[in-house]
């Protein structure tokens, strides 16, 4: 089988109660939009470890994955591009704070989403149906595999190990 190259993009939700964790871009060319905590897959790095990461960078958070939210497909210039969209509960005690690159990192009520000038319609929509109350399992083969391996198991998977 041969390998494909993609474009490969992460984001991380944060919610609480009927609230959802946005920033608001800083620079670049969504200056002044507003969307998830967002970035890129960097080479030898699991997709839920670069919606950590891009967690941490972009609003100071540390948190878990737990469970897989969304997941977008297109096709950019000839070639896939995937943005896989994981839930993401923030450890306790944690004040969000944005980065260089990020002029805001806040709670927002769902109610008010409309409200906003968003990145696209995309972003806007995965904020809008999360459902957090829908829960996803995660079962981690790594040991057994010798390599970094995941398995994502959407409502109502059972983990084993």
């Amino acid at each position: 089988m041969k390998g494909l190259s993609c474009d490969l993009g992460v984001a991380a939700v944060v919610s609480s109660d009927d609230k959802i964790l946005l920033v608001k871009e800083g620079t670049g060319p969504f200056k002044g939009k507003w969307g998830l905590p967002k970035g890129f897959v960097d080479q030898g790095e699991l997709p839920r470890d670069a919606a950590l990461r891009e967690l941490k960078e972009e609003c100071g958070l540390d948190g878990e994955v737990v469970g897989l939210n969304s997941l977008r497909e297109k096709i950019t210039n000839g070639l896939p591009a995937i943005f896989i969209v994981y839930d993401i509960k923030v450890h306790p005690g944690q004040t969000a704070k944005p980065c260089s690159e990020i002029d805001q990192v806040k709670f927002v009520d769902k109610n008010k989403l409309d409200e906003l000038d968003w990145i696209s319609q995309t972003m806007k929509s995965i904020a809008t149906f999360s459902k957090p109350e829908i829960k996803s399992s995660i079962i981690d083969y790594t040991a057994s595999q010798g390599h970094p391996y995941l398995l994502h198991l959407h409502n109502g998977g059972v983990s084993t190990e």
